[in-house]
């Protein structure tokens, strides 16, 4: 008796965070980025999806899911507002990025005007800017956020 309650509260609880999603692919390919998406109603969880579910994710304290980057990022960079899925963009493709995707070798691009930005490739070859700490600049050379007299940027 004891048994079948406990495995029934199991099963419950994995109903709770594992759900078919109809926006979840049927078969993940391992040549592929996985498929993430926005929780529905809190912006501290994510969605991965697995095998045609979607699978709820949890960012680490005090950050929010950021559907634009997809990864969990600091609240006022995430732009999350409960229970409002985001739009789906049309991004492009853009030229600067590699036509394959390497994991082992991020592609970073400068920003056109702005020194504290700069673009990372995506998976699909779409650049999705991102933003230095507060009185850096973005430095090609050595690819992150350098002090500004090191990155040598003159802004457009």
């Amino acid at each position: 008796m004891k048994v079948t309650v406990f495995v029934t509260l199991c099963v419950a609880l994995v109903m709770g965070i594992v759900r078919a999603d109809d926006r979840c692919p049927q078969n993940d390919d391992p040549e592929e980025p996985p498929v993430l998406l926005p929780h529905p109603t809190d912006c501290d969880k994510f969605l991965h999806c697995s095998h045609g579910n979607a699978v709820v994710s949890k960012c680490p304290p005090g950050l929010h899911w950021n559907d634009s980057s997809k990864q969990c990022d600091y609240p006022a960079l995430a732009h999350c507002v409960p229970g409002v899925t985001p739009t789906t963009q049309n991004f492009q493709v853009s030229p600067n990025c590699p036509d394959e995707y390497d994991p082992d070798h991020m592609v970073y691009v400068p920003h056109e005007t702005n020194c504290g930005k700069y673009y990372i490739c995506d998976p699909y070859g779409v650049e999705l800017e991102q933003t230095c700490p507060s009185g850096l600049h973005w430095n090609p050379v050595v690819n992150y956020c350098d002090f500004p007299e090191l990155a040598q940027c003159e802004e457009q």
